[in-house]
């Protein structure tokens, strides 16, 4: 992805979690930038990972699973990418393949340009 999109995306994604009342705002355009990009390269595995992070965040979690497969399918190396699917896992039906996830993420490096869903392991 480009630095000045990866740059905006993070700045949203940034401001997302220090403001509440820019929440749904920020992550609204954190998804749509991605999306844009998206349709332009949709292969494109940092963006699919990112925006499964933010899918994730915003509690669409079954969006951010289709998302992140992609990344996967398209043999992501990434650790964000696995973590943010062990995340939507957590929150779905498919939560007992999660732990395998957060595995695999735990021994690659997580990308400069991806950002990484929230996760409360205590939450759960």
């Amino acid at each position: 992805m480009d630095p000045t999109l990866v740059a905006e995306v993070s700045r949203l994604y940034e401001a997302a979690w220090s403001d509440p009342s820019q929440w749904e705002p920020a992550l609204g355009r954190a998804e749509r930038l991605l999306r844009e990009h998206l349709e332009a390269e949709p292969s494109c595995v940092d963006a699919l990972t990112s925006l499964g992070a933010v899918l994730s965040d915003a509690g669409r979690h079954p969006e951010a699973l289709m998302a992140l497969r992609r990344a996967e399918g398209l043999g992501s190396s990434d650790a964000n990418t696995y973590h943010n699917l062990a995340v939507a896992m957590m929150n779905t039906s498919e939560r007992g393949k999660a732990r395998g996830y957060f595995e695999k993420a735990a021994r690659l490096r997580p990308g400069a340009g991806t950002l990484q869903a929230y996760f409360d392991p205590h939450g759960h």
